[in-house]
Formats: C-alpha cells, sequence, structure tokens
C-alpha cells in the first residue's frame, strides 16, 4: 500500500475554496446557486480523502498510530476558532436581538461548541416551536459536528484493523469494512429520505457515507501507481469538477439526498483525478495563489458566514447578490484575522506538542466550560439590542384620548424569554386508548377541544376552567396540525406530520364516538390565504383544488362527521400581529405604542364557512372570542392590565389567556351549544 497524498497539495485547499464558496452563495439565496449546499458534500468526501491519507501514511510507515497526537492536532486545529466565533457570535446578537430571540438558541450554541449540533438540530427540527432552526446563527455547525464525530471514531477502526489483519490482508480488510460500512450508510440515506427529510439530512449515520466513500478512495488508490494515465485522470478530474458545478446549481431537479450523491460521484472522480494528474491543468487552476489562500482560510469562512449572513438579514432588507458580496467580504476578512492571528499561532505553537492527550482533553474541557457557564450568561441577559424595535400598527389609529395615553407608557418590565415560552399540553389519543385524551375528569359535561398550536395555547385556560365548573375536559391538540381532517401542513416536520396524520386520519370516525363529548370546540390558525399558504396546505388525498375549495370541502367534511356525535363550536379567527412577533418587539421597545396590533379588518374565508355551516345546521356554533381578547379594535394593545398579550406573531401568552378565562367560559355558554349537556 503506497500513499496517495504525498506531501502539501496546493490543488486540495483550492478545491476547499470552490466548496465554501458554492455554501455561501447558496446560503445568501442566489437562485443560480440553489444546489449550493453540495459543497458540504464536497467538504464530507474532501476530509475523509486527506484523513484516512494521513492516518494511513503514518500507520504503513511506523505500524502505529499515535491517536493521542492525531485528536490534539484536530482540537488544536478546530477548536479555538470555533469557540472565538461562537462567543462573538453569542456578543454580536445581545445587540441585533432582544432576549426573546435570543434565549431559544442558547441550546443552539451549546450543541455546536459540544459537536453535536447536527442530532440538536434535528431534535429541533421536530419541534413546531422550533421552525425558526433556519434563522440560528449556529446551525452551520451540523456539518462540522459530523465531521468531528467521524475523526473521534475513524482512527481508532483503522488502528483496530491493522493490529488484528495479517500485512497481505489489510487493503483488502480495509476496502471491505470501510465498503460495507459505507453501503450501509448510503443506503440508510435512501430509505429515510422519503419519508424523513430531516433525519437523512442531519444524521451522522446517513451522512456518513460521505466522509467514507473519501476514506474508500483512499484506501483504492493506495495500491495503484501514482501518476499512471495521466490524460485519463486529467479527464476524470474535469468530469468531477464539471459535476460538482452542475449538481451545485438549481439546473437538475434533484431532492436533497440524490443531489448529494451526485455529489460525492462527481467529488470522487474530481479527487481520484487530481491523485494522478497532479501539475494537470485544473491542478494548476487550483493552484493559482488566491485560491490556495482562500482554501486555506476556508474553515474560518466557513465559521463566520452563516452569523454575517444572519446578522446582515436582521439589519438590512436587499438583494441577495448584495447579501452574498457583503457575506463575502465580511466572512473571508474575518476568517483571515482567525487565520493569521489565532489558527496558524495555536497550531505552530510547539509547546504543546509534547502535552498530546492533555492539549486534546484540555481544549474540550473548555469548549465544554464555555458552553455551560459563558453562552448562557452572554445569551440569556435581559438587555434590549442596539436596534430600536417596532413593525407595529400606528399609534393614529388610536381615537381614544385616554387609550392614546396609555401608549405612550414605557414598555412594563417582564421576562420576555419566560414568556416566550409559555406553551400548554399537546395530547391525542387512539381508539384502543381513548383515556389518553382525558385531561381533567369532572362530574359534570364533557368538553372536546380539538385543535393546533393556537388551541394548545388555552389548554390551560380550558383546564383551570374544568376545574373550577366541574366539567371533564378532552384534548386533541398537536401544534401545527389543522382540525379539518383533510388538511395537510408542509410546514410540519416530518414527524409532527406523522402525529398528525395519526390524530387526524380515521380519527373523528374511530375515537370521536368513543369519547362521546357533549360539544366539540374546533379551533386553529386558518389556513386559507393562497398567499401565504398556496403551497403549503393542501388536502390528504391528493384533489388537486385551489386553496379555498379545499379548506371548505374539509371544513364541510369534518363538521359533518363532528356533529353526528356532538354540537360543534367553531372559534373564529383570533386577531393576532401576523406580521411581527409582539413579545421581541416589546422586549426591544421603549414604549408600547411600538408594538401596537391592527385588527384584521375581515374575516377569514374559514369564518365564513363556519358561518355558513352555522346557518344550514342549529347543531353548529361560532364563537367570537376577539371582542374578549382585543376590546380595542381596530386595534390591539400588546400589554392589557400589566400582562403582556402575545406570545409571537400568532398566539396569546398563556398568562394572558388565563386572565380571561372566565369571559371565554361565559361566551362559550352563550353559544348554546352545551344547553343540552
Amino acid at each position: 500500500m503506497a500513499d496517495v497524498i504525498r506531501g502539501y497539495r496546493p490543488d486540495l485547499d483550492g478545491l476547499r475554496t470552490v466548496a465554501v464558496y458554492l455554501v455561501l452563495l447558496f446560503h445568501a439565496g442566489l437562485g443560480w446557486f440553489a444546489g449550493g449546499f453540495i459543497g458540504v458534500d464536497l467538504f464530507f468526501c474532501l476530509s475523509g480523502f486527506l484523513v484516512s491519507s494521513v492516518l494511513l501514511g503514518e500507520l504503513l510507515e511506523t505500524g502505529n498510530l499515535q491517536v493521542g497526537r492525531f485528536y490534539a492536532r484536530r482540537v488544536r486545529r478546530l477548536l479555538p476558532a470555533a469557540v472565538v466565533v461562537v462567543v462573538a457570535t453569542c456578543l454580536a446578537f445581545t445587540l441585533l436581538w432582544s432576549v426573546v430571540l435570543r434565549a431559544p438558541v442558547v441550546g443552539d450554541a451549546i450543541s455546536a461548541l459540544l459537536y453535536y449540533a447536527n442530532w440538536h438540530f434535528l431534535q429541533a427540527a421536530g419541534d413546531y416551536f422550533a421552525t425558526g432552526i433556519d434563522k440560528s446563527p449556529f446551525l452551520h455547525f451540523w456539518s462540522l459536528s459530523i465531521e468531528e464525530q467521524f475523526y473521534a471514531f475513524f482512527p481508532l477502526l483503522l488502528l483496530l484493523l491493522f493490529k488484528v489483519v495479517p500485512r497481505h490482508r489489510r487493503r483488502p480488510t480495509l476496502l471491505g469494512v470501510v465498503g460495507v460500512l459505507f453501503a450501509a450508510s448510503l443506503t440508510l440515506q435512501l430509505v429515510l429520505a422519503p419519508g424523513s427529510t430531516d433525519r437523512a439530512y442531519y444524521g451522522t449515520d446517513t451522512r456518513l457515507y460521505q466522509l467514507l466513500a473519501g476514506a474508500l478512495l483512499t484506501i483504492w488508490l493506495s495500491g495503484r501507481t501514482p501518476g499512471a494515465r495521466r490524460g485519463v485522470a486529467g479527464a476524470a478530474a474535469g468530469l468531477g469538477m464539471l459535476g460538482i458545478l452542475l449538481v451545485g446549481t438549481g439546473v437538475l431537479d434533484l431532492n436533497p439526498s440524490w443531489r448529494g450523491v451526485g455529489a460525492v460521484v462527481a467529488s470522487l472522480l474530481l479527487l481520484g483525478g487530481l491523485a494522478h494528474a497532479e501539475g494537470g491543468r485544473l491542478s494548476r487552476m487550483l493552484s493559482v495563489k488566491p485560491m490556495v489562500y482562500l482554501g486555506r482560510i476556508s474553515y474560518g469562512t466557513y465559521l463566520w458566514h452563516w452569523p454575517v449572513i444572519v446578522a446582515l438579514r436582521t439589519v438590512l432588507d436587499t438583494r441577495p447578490v448584495v447579501l452574498a458580496v457583503l457575506a463575502f467580504g465580511l466572512s473571508t476578512g474575518l476568517a483571515a484575522l482567525s487565520f493569521e492571528l489565532l489558527e496558524m499561532p495555536v497550531r505552530r505553537w510547539s509547546r504543546l506538542e509534547p502535552f498530546r492527550w492533555r492539549t486534546a482533553v484540555t481544549g474540550v474541557a473548555l469548549s465544554a466550560l464555555v458552553a455551560a457557564f459563558v453562552v448562557p450568561a452572554i445569551l440569556e441577559q435581559d438587555r434590549k439590542p442596539a436596534l430600536s424595535a417596532g413593525g407595529g400598527a400606528s399609534a393614529s389609529l388610536v381615537a381614544d384620548a385616554d387609550l392614546g395615553q396609555k401608549l405612550q407608557r414605557p414598555v412594563p418590565k417582564a421576562d420576555y424569554g419566560a414568556l416566550s415560552k409559555q406553551y400548554g399540553d399537546q395530547r391525542f389519543c387512539d381508539a384502543s386508548d381513548i383515556s389518553a385524551c382525558r385531561a381533567v375528569q369532572g362530574s359534570g359535561p364533557t368538553v372536546l377541544l380539538v385543535g393546533d398550536s393556537q388551541a394548545e395555547t388555552l389548554v390551560p385556560v380550558f383546564e383551570k376552567l374544568a376545574r373550577e365548573h366541574d366539567f371533564s375536559l378532552d384534548l386533541d391538540v398537536l401544534a401545527g396540525c389543522p382540525w379539518q381532517e383533510q388538511l395537510t401542513n408542509a410546514k410540519q416536520s416530518d414527524g409532527s406530520a406523522a402525529d398528525c396524520t395519526k390524530a387526524r386520519v380515521g380519527w373523528y370516525d374511530k375515537v370521536l364516538p368513543k369519547l362521546d363529548p357533549d360539544v366539540v370546540v374546533l379551533l386553529g390558525r386558518p389556513r386559507d390565504d393562497p398567499a401565504e399558504w398556496g403551497d403549503l396546505v393542501g388536502r390528504r388525498d391528493g384533489k388537486q383544488l385551489p386553496l379555498e375549495q379545499a379548506v371548505w370541502r374539509s371544513t364541510r367534511e369534518t363538521v359533518e362527521k363532528v356533529v353526528k356525535v356532538a354540537p360543534a363550536v367553531i372559534v373564529q379567527r383570533l386577531i393576532m400581529p401576523e406580521t411581527f412577533n409582539a413579545t421581541d418587539c416589546l422586549a426591544g421597545a421603549k414604549k408600547v405604542s411600538q408594538c401596537l396590533v391592527t385588527a384584521q379588518p375581515k374575516p377569514s374565508a374559514t369564518d365564513g364557512f363556519a358561518t355558513t355551516l352555522a346557518a344550514q345546521d342549529p347543531r353548529v356554533h361560532t364563537l367570537d372570542l376577539n371582542p374578549i381578547f382585543c376590546p380595542t379594535a381596530p386595534v390591539c394593545l400588546p400589554v392589557r392590565d400589566g400582562k403582556v398579550v402575545f406570545r409571537d406573531d400568532h398566539h396569546y401568552t398563556v398568562d394572558y389567556a388565563m386572565s380571561q378565562r372566565e369571559q371565554v367560559w361565559k361566551a362559550l355558554q352563550a353559544t348554546g351549544a352545551l344547553d343540552g349537556s
């Protein structure tokens, strides 16, 4: 077995440049680079290729592997810059975001420092209330986490195989073992991708095939004569580069999984060709000084580019091309500073060389300490951002002089971070165990609440009312899940969508009759605006209908099933900020008037459908809670009686909703739906 990479190869640094700027252009939103995220796939293949070459070279030369030395070098190479970027990002976003937006990303920063970010973001992708993870300035650490996890186990695997396998069997054994792992990971990727895109995208096991592909290439090439068939190798490298550029654009209509597979095939052609065509045309192009330097600082560029883009989007509303230019300049400049002032001095610090295991352990311990103490202390501090808050309605809409004076009052002190986390319980059941739906057992009538996250916010209210008025409460509540049986919501994650299917499909036929409630309250966020929901909401049966028709049919069909069992009460659209996060606004504002909410001037189409059904069937009732929650229409106060009204852009705070519970109960009784119970 011969070494594949002999000495420093500047063309591979040039290749890093291609990879990192593909990712940057994709994140900046340039349409031509809609597939630019495959720059990460190229990074994975390149990392597997280079690391396995270094490890095999040492094993072949010495017959052993100094694992502590390898880990220490990885720590010195990666951790210092990562820690600085995480801390700097935390500090920067205390100036840009209120605590409402900062507090939820504490876990993101911690996972980035401890290199389990991919699993953390995968879990968050299954949380309806974390659907903004694409805005987290630490999201890009998911790929670095996968690389670090690979670095943790792969050297040990190679060392074990070298120790137990006879010399003449090493290469075929390595090819076999690594090949089996590669095939298993690729199979997982292709099997899981159709049903769980998030799982296939973020999972270490489903991404490992890309790193192992690079390792396999190293092992395969190590037994071949370097420089053989340079013309063929040069053509393969050129074809591979063309493939990378092609799958990195939006020209090919591929899902992320198959785009990744295409990127791996192209990367293998490119790396294999360059390995045997050193000095060829493509190799020389990648080896020009600017390409090499940008490649050498590419790790820092990758670390900085995403926080820079998120920050720029916070302060600017500009075109993707402008964003890309600004992100290129800022992230490259910061990476250059990091490279010269931090990364290279740490890597060249000869005094650390004898302390291999201690260096590795100390680096990890330092990262853990920053995660445990520094990150929460910075991000959770209750300070207003430097940017002035706003985005609400104009105070000129308020005609009442007394109300106008209240709006000029300073924003009250509150734990806005805690308010932004006020949720109720999610609960649903199936026909085999209907007791799972029971939230409160009383001696009076049974109220069933069905709905999405807006219903979830009111679950504590209904639970309190059930105890105070001695009625039973059942729940079929799941965030992001429309109460209409046939409607799907593409904003849900894969896992939440699967739960939604369980909580809706067949539920009204099989479970509802067993629950036998006295009244069913249907509460959900209307999803009937084609501009907002046209590409996100559809029918489960696949019928291609205009959005309003799909909502109308699903609403009518579901209500018809409900009223066979009990009267239905359809809650009309709740007035919400919709266009801005009111709690975030208050956390950064000086006066209440900056966060005023406009009452929607007209009901939604779903409200009209409910009114129509109520006119046609006496068992159907409508319930308008807006006079309770927003008695000051046409504007709604963000603070009433000292309580913050809105948790975000489309939910109330539980505290405020709870303060209005008696009025909610009286309004429910006034519908007459409970008269027969």
